[in-house]
């Protein structure tokens, strides 16, 4: 189940969303916030099934934050914190939809409990809902077979570009050409022996996980339909307004919450894939055989999980499916610091430009998409580009300033050596690109409260394939890592003479009495006996 925790003073909110053993409950924190305004904000994209707030806060109060969620979402359970113990805020809160009431200062085990009967009452419900004979009802009345044919030749690629409007009204399905789209594919992870369903209930369960799914979408701007394979596809519109980094984290959270409804009613799990970006219906068959392919690694991640595709898309929605071994050596050569196998690739990459361009503008073209190749590194490490490669930076805004042969071939070598250069500099503790940007994240914030959701919504990837992820590339959990980095800095700042009030505040933390508690259960001794010897 998915908590969302609303507290307007940071110590409480710190305390119930670190302190309670939410994860050993079955309880996920999804996301905390610090007004009512900024958890309204905050609710389509991260989907809580629970929520815990204040009744006073700034902005917004939390009776009024709590008949805005019920008047959307009559699911969604609802926890009140108050210091008021007048029945007319109690009466007033049960009016709005809200389940409990609790006065501060309330317990953990007080709000632990509370929180556990409200995720009882919403399983139950979500079994009603969802239940084994209302699925087959389901199933037995789909979708008109004509919408499914269309949306099953579109990700094949049985269209010419021109067809998919004509196509799409002719059906009465409202695509628009200027959205950008994100396809998710989802299928029943393998059944285990000895379970509640058997092999040739595959059928009944993919259908299962195609109407929890369709619940789940109800109201978005996206299409839902089943494959050749059985398997269920989502095509996701981005609205108007909606920017790409906000349009991939509501992609990841509805997935999410299809995954953990599909569970929390059968008892089975299910994996997806989702694609990156792109503009255009075009772009459908390649955004399938995205998604379709970052499904495929659940065979290293494990089940249960919303995994996205692994290249990511350039801003202008851009992608190749296929890259070149000459252009896969370059990057490989940059990430690994290794000057003499860049510049082999980049000779071997300019041949191909030179040697078959039989016009200005193709050699342009050519170039065009070799600088956005670079510019895409560049941006997946979170380099500065300008502080990189200096006045360089202007001709990957425009190869027009590149004008002979000789200077093209002498300036890529010139910004090749100046980005692999800086990549010797920086630390590759793993080989996956997003936990490498991760662990350079953490060691710029090691002096701040690193959560794993807040670094999620900042890489624009859910929480369980991130957290999921890290430990396969680096061998431990994230918060086991970021225990040993800070006691490792700690533990060094100390014995290089610094003090334990100075060392407590540079690693993160505020009250240097629990720094000393936690790090005396880590290493064994006191920040003090460290000092002294």
């Amino acid at each position: 189940m998915n908590l969302m925790i609303v507290e307007d003073e940071i110590g409480i909110r710190a305390r119930m969303a670190g302190t309670i053993p939410w994860e050993e409950n079955g309880i996920d924190v999804v996301a905390l916030a610090e007004n009512g305004s900024e958890a309204l904000q905050m609710m389509e994209r991260t989907r809580p099934d629970i929520i815990v707030l204040d009744i006073r806060m700034p902005e917004m109060d939390g009776l009024t934050l709590a008949k805005r969620i019920h008047e959307s979402n009559e699911m969604v359970k609802m926890i009140i914190l108050s210091g008021y113990e007048h029945f007319e805020y109690a009466r007033s809160a049960m009016e709005s939809g809200v389940l409990k009431y609790l006065i501060k200062p309330a317990s953990n085990e007080e709000i632990l409990q509370a929180v556990l009967e409200a995720a009882a009452i919403l399983k139950s419900e979500l079994e009603k809902r969802h239940n084994y004979e209302m699925l087959v009802s389901k199933w037995r009345n789909h979708l008109p077979r004509l919408q499914e044919t269309f949306y099953n030749n579109c990700i094949s690629g049985a269209f010419a570009d021109w067809e998919y409007e004509s196509r799409s009204k002719e059906l009465l399905i409202p695509f628009e050409a200027e959205r950008r789209l994100s396809v998710v594919v989802l299928e029943p992870d393998p059944l285990i022996d000895g379970g509640r369903f058997r092999a040739e209930d595959t059928p009944l369960l993919q259908f299962s996980l195609r109407s929890i799914a369709f619940d789940v979408i109800s109201g978005m701007d996206s299409e839902l339909f089943q494959d050749a394979k059985g398997s269920t596809v989502i095509i996701f519109h981005s609205r108007q307004e909606e920017v790409p980094g906000e349009f991939q984290l509501r992609v990841s959270f509805t997935t999410t919450k299809v995954l953990s409804t599909l569970k929390e009613c059968l008892k089975v799990t299910a994996s997806a894939g989702i694609s990156s970006i792109a503009t255009g219906l075009q772009h459908l068959p390649m955004l399938y055989a995205q998604a379709q392919n970052a499904l495929r690694k659940r065979v290293v991640y494990g089940h249960d999980l919303a995994i996205p595709y692994a290249d990511e898309l350039g801003e202008d929605g851009s992608a190749n499916l296929t890259i070149a071994s000459d252009e896969r050596a370059l990057e490989t050569g940059i990430e690994l610091g290794d000057i003499q196998i860049a510049e082999a690739a980049l000779d071997r990459l300019l041949e191909k430009v030179f040697g078959h361009a039989s016009a200005v503008e193709e050699v342009q073209e050519k170039l065009l998409y070799l600088m956005h190749g670079l510019l895409r590194v560049v941006r997946e490490q979170q380099w500065n580009l300008r502080q990189m490669v200096g006045e360089d930076a202007v001709y990957f805004y425009s190869v027009l300033n590149l004008h002979s042969r000789e200077q093209i071939q002498q300036t890529l070598h010139r910004i090749v050596r100046k980005i692999t250069t800086h990549s010797q500099k920086r630390p590759q503790p793993s080989g996956h690109k997003l936990i490498q940007r991760l662990l350079v994240l953490v060691d710029e914030e090691i002096g701040q409260d690193i959560s794993l959701n807040l670094i999620a919504d900042r890489l624009y990837v859910n929480k369980s394939y991130l957290s999921r992820l890290f430990k396969h590339e680096v061998g431990e959990s994230f918060s086991q890592y970021v225990l040993k980095r800070k006691m490792t800095l700690a533990k060094q700042f100390i014995q290089e003479g610094g003090q334990v009030g100075q060392a407590a505040r540079q690693v993160g933390y505020i009250n240097s009495g629990f720094f000393s508690k936690v790090f005396q259960k880590y290493w064994g001794v006191l920040p003090s006996e460290i000092k002294q010897s």
